[in-house]
C-alpha cells in the first residue's frame, strides 16, 4: 500500500520528533549539520545566497549581510556645501593660505528600530539589513534586521529547517542579538505580518521534496542545476503562532499558550535522501503544507484503501489570557500531477466539485471552519480557516459521486484529421430469365447475361 511518510515538525519553542522512512534506490545525501553561513567566494553551496523584504505598499529591498560586531550600512546625511570666501584682503599683507581640505559632516545613521518595543535576547552571528531599513518603516516594531538560521533539524537528519528571527543591534558594540519581547527576552518579538520575506538558499545536492511551513502565503521555487548546485527560494510572511511552554499544552481543550507571536519558519524534506526521504512513488515532490499550529504539524498521510489524505496540526486551545480561543488555518498545495496519481483526477479544474474536505477536532466532533478549493498554476490549493485548536485533523478524499467533466477519447477513435476509410460495398446478385423458343433458362450473377441464341424475357 502506498503511503506518505509522516513528518511531525516542531517549529516553535517546544520539542518535537521527525520520523520518516527511506524510499528505495535514493541517492546518498549529506547535508551539513552546522548553521549555513551567507554565501561567499569561499562558501558557494549550503549557504544563504540572498534575502529581500518587501514592506507593505513599497518596493522590494535587497538586504546586506552584516556580521555581529560590525557597523551596519547607513544612509549618509548629505554633506553641507563648501563656500569659498572671495572677498579681497587689502590691509593684511600676510600670505593667506586657503584650506582646500574636504569638509566632513558627521554621518547620522538612518533610524533602524523603534526603541522600547523589543529587548536584546540571545546572541546571533549576524543579521540581514539595509541602509533604508528605518526609512522604509521596517523598524516600527522594534527590530533592525532579520537573522536567517538555516540548518538541519538535528544532527541525525537531512531535513533543512529555516528560522527567520528579528534582530536588535547594540548601539556601541554593534553586537547582533535576538529582538526579544519585553516580557521575556527568550522569545522573539512579533514580526510584521505585512512584510514579505524572500530567501534564496544554495542547497548543493539537496532536492526539494515537500515543504512544511509556519507562515502565510508561503511559496517555494526549486531549481535543479547540476553544474552550479541546486537552489530553493522561499517566500512568505510571518503568521501569528500560539506558543506553548510544553507539548502537554497542545492536547485537549484546556491548554494555554504563553504567548502569541508572529513567526516565519520552514522545514524542507528532501526527495533524494537514502535515509529519510519523502513521498509516494511517482509524485512530483512539489507538495507544500502550511499552518500556524506548530506543536505537531505533519506532512500528508495517504491511505490507499480509502483514497484519503489527512494532515494534523496542534496548538494550545487558549491564548495567554486563558479566555481567547486560538484560531487556526491550514493550507495544502497539491500539484495536478499528484492529484491524478492519487485520486485519478485527470482534470485539475474538477477539484472543487470532485474533492471533499473536512476538519475535525481531537475528540472527533466537527468544528466551525471555512474550507475552499481552488486551482492556480496547475496546482490544487486547499484552504481551511477559522477552526479552533488543540489538534484538528484535515482530510481530503474523492467524492464517490465524482464523474470527470470530460472523458478521454477512446483509443479506437480515428483522429479528426484522418479521413475515414469506406468498407467495400456488398455485391448484389441479380437473376434473369432467358428464352429460346419453348426453352427457358435462369441466369444469376452481379451482371447476368443470356447465353448465345437466348433472349432475356
Amino acid at each position: 500500500m502506498k503511503k506518505f511518510f509522516t513528518v511531525v515538525a516542531s517549529l516553535a519553542l517546544v520539542s518535537g520528533a521527525i520520523v520518516a522512512i527511506a524510499p528505495a534506490n535514493a541517492a546518498v545525501l549529506r547535508v551539513p549539520k552546522t548553521t549555513w553561513p551567507a554565501c561567499s567566494d569561499v562558501r558557494i553551496t549550503y549557504c544563504v545566497d540572498s534575502v529581500t523584504v518587501t514592506p507593505v505598499g513599497g518596493a522590494a529591498i535587497k538586504l546586506t549581510y552584516v556580521v555581529s560586531g560590525t557597523a551596519a550600512p547607513v544612509t549618509p546625511t548629505p554633506a553641507a556645501p563648501v563656500t569659498t570666501d572671495t572677498r579681497t584682503v587689502t590691509t593684511d599683507t600676510r600670505t593667506v593660505t586657503t584650506d582646500t581640505s574636504t569638509v566632513k559632516t558627521p554621518v547620522a545613521p538612518a533610524p533602524a528600530a523603534a526603541p522600547g518595543l523589543a529587548v536584546a535576547g540571545k546572541a546571533l552571528t549576524g543579521r540581514w539589513t539595509a541602509a533604508t531599513w528605518g526609512a522604509a518603516g521596517l523598524g516600527a516594531l522594534g527590530y533592525d534586521g532579520i537573522a536567517v538560521e538555516a540548518h538541519t533539524a538535528n544532527e541525525f537528519s537531512n531535513f533543512v529547517m529555516v528560522d527567520v528571527l528579528p534582530s536588535l543591534t547594540g548601539t556601541t558594540d554593534n553586537l547582533v542579538k535576538l529582538a526579544g519581547t519585553t516580557a521575556n527576552p527568550l522569545f522573539a518579538t512579533s514580526m510584521d505580518p505585512d512584510m514579505v520575506i524572500s530567501i534564496k538558499l544554495k542547497t548543493g545536492d539537496f532536492q526539494n521534496g515537500v515543504t512544511v511551513a509556519i507562515g502565510n502565503a508561503v511559496t517555494t521555487e526549486a531549481v535543479i542545476d547540476a553544474a552550479s548546485g541546486n537552489s530553493v527560494t522561499i517566500t512568505g510572511s510571518p503568521v501569528t503562532v500560539p506558543v506553548a511552554s510544553d507539548s502537554k499544552q497542545c492536547t485537549g481543550e484546556t491548554g494555554k499558550a504563553i504567548a502569541n507571536i508572529r513567526q516565519f519558519q520552514v522545514i524542507i524534506v528532501p526527495q533524494n535522501d537514502d535515509q529519510s526521504g519523502f513521498g509516494v512513488p511517482g509524485t512530483s515532490g512539489g507538495m507544500m503544507v502550511a499552518s500556524n499550529g506548530s506543536c505537531a504539524l505533519s506532512t500528508p498521510v495517504w491511505n490507499n484503501d480509502t483514497k484519503q489524505m489527512t494532515w494534523s496540526a496542534a496548538a494550545p486551545h487558549f491564548a495567554a489570557d486563558g479566555t481567547t480561543v486560538n484560531k487556526g488555518f491550514y493550507r495544502a498545495i497539491i500539484p495536478a500531477k499528484d492529484a491524478d496519481l492519487l485520486w485519478g483526477l485527470k482534470n485539475a479544474a474538477d477539484a472543487a466539485t470532485a474533492l471533499e474536505v473536512s476538519v475535525t477536532t481531537e475528540a472527533g466532533g466537527s468544528t466551525a471552519a471555512t474550507t475552499n478549493i481552488s486551482v492556480k498554476n496547475n496546482s490544487i490549493i486547499i484552504d481551511a480557516t477559522g477552526f479552533s485548536y488543540s489538534k484538528p485533523k484535515l482530510s481530503v478524499k474523492i467524492k464517490p459521486t465524482y464523474k470527470p467533466s470530460a472523458a478521454a477519447p477512446a483509443a479506437s477513435t480515428p483522429a479528426a484529421s484522418t479521413p475515414a476509410v469506406k468498407a467495400p460495398a456488398k455485391a448484389v446478385i441479380k437473376k434473369i430469365t432467358c428464352v429460346k423458343g419453348s426453352a427457358k433458362k435462369t441466369v444469376s450473377g452481379t451482371a447476368p447475361k443470356c447465353p448465345a441464341g437466348y433472349k432475356q424475357k
